[in-house]
């Protein structure tokens, strides 16, 4: 087998595994989703009041 046939079912290996950890495992996706989305905004949100102090003074 060559590097890009190998490389290649290797890759949809992981995918395959990942795919079945997620259906098998939808509680921790979900939590971690939220957590994603919850950090997301947090440092949104610092973004925006750091803007907002340096225009207040």
């Amino acid at each position: 087998m060559d590097d890009k046939r190998l490389e290649a079912a290797a890759q949809e290996e992981k995918r395959e595994y990942f795919r079945r950890w997620r259906k098998n495992n939808p509680d921790k996706v979900k939590k971690h989703n939220e957590n994603y989305w919850r950090k997301r905004a947090e440092k949104r949100l610092e973004a925006e009041a750091k803007g907002n102090a340096g225009s207040t003074e």
